[in-house]
């Protein structure tokens, strides 16, 4: 149990200031969001052939921490309330493409890597 909680904190930790680079360096929020779900779900999809308490760490703690699925929501709505409904689209649906896509290349890699 205590080696779950550090590996989820660990990677919650470094994940966090990940997200945090990201946002800093990319100046476009819709490009860092973006850019922070879309590597997220590549690690989550890798961390499913990692052992044991690297899934978590990787899989739960860092991943979870550099995705920012509540400010992809956020920018959604705004772009709803403002009208632009073919951007909200056009956005949602590329991000939802893109973690799926993001996800398989990462479990191909996995599975190349982890046997």
């Amino acid at each position: 149990m205590i080696t779950t909680v550090a590996a989820v904190f660990g990677g919650g930790v470094a994940g966090g200031f990940t997200r945090w680079f990201l946002m800093r360096e990319i100046h476009h929020p819709l490009a860092s969001t973006f850019a922070a779900n879309v590597a997220a779900s590549a690690i989550i999809g890798f961390s499913v052939a990692a052992p044991g308490a690297w899934r978590t760490a990787v899989g739960v703690g860092y991943a979870g921490a550099l995705s920012t699925l509540s400010m992809l929501a956020r920018q959604l709505g705004e772009m709803v309330k403002s009208g632009e409904y073919a951007l909200a689209l056009k956005y949602g649906l590329g991000t939802a493409l893109g973690a799926v896509a993001a996800a398989a290349v990462g479990a191909q890699w996995a599975t190349v890597g982890f046997g």
